[in-house]
This record gives C-alpha cells, sequence and structure tokens, in this order.
C-alpha cells in the first residue's frame, strides 16, 4: 500500500520550478512528457519521459532543485512512503 500525504495545492509547470523547495514532487500529466531536473538555471542533470496518463512521485537530489517539462505537467509537494 502506497500512502500520499499532499502538501500543497497542485500547480501547473512548463518551465523550472522548485515546486516550493519539495524534497519530493508528486508529478502527473494527460500527456506523454519529458521531465527535466536541474540543479540551478543551466545545469540539468537527469531527465525521463512519463506516459500518458501516468504519475511519478520525484525525489530531487536537493529541495533547491528544478523540474521541467516539454508540455504542461501537475506538480505538488508530497510526503511518501511506500
Amino acid at each position: 500500500m502506497n500512502i500520499v500525504k499532499p502538501v500543497s495545492n497542485v500547480v501547473s509547470i512548463t518551465t523550472q520550478n522548485s515546486v516550493s523547495n519539495a524534497a519530493v514532487v508528486f508529478v502527473s500529466t494527460s500527456a506523454t512528457a519529458q521531465i527535466n531536473l536541474w540543479s540551478n538555471s543551466t545545469t540539468q542533470y537527469a531527465s525521463f519521459v512519463l506516459p500518458a496518463n501516468q504519475y511519478i512521485y520525484v525525489q530531487k537530489l536537493a529541495p533547491t532543485d528544478l523540474i521541467s517539462s516539454n508540455t504542461a505537467i501537475n506538480a505538488t509537494i508530497a510526503g511518501y512512503r511506500g
């Protein structure tokens, strides 16, 4: 059983966003999306593809890291225990 603890309202993002300096971010999408992780505005350290109508928890290396996408994604701060 997975437990999700949302901590804030969902935001729709495409450009770089720290999602309120969250350590763990719940990300969902209605269209296939390439998710990018950045340590600052110019240094991308990871990316992955999230299929349409899916969700994932992203644990950033640091809370100040940024998330962006090539299409609109929904993101919110989340606590997670799997």
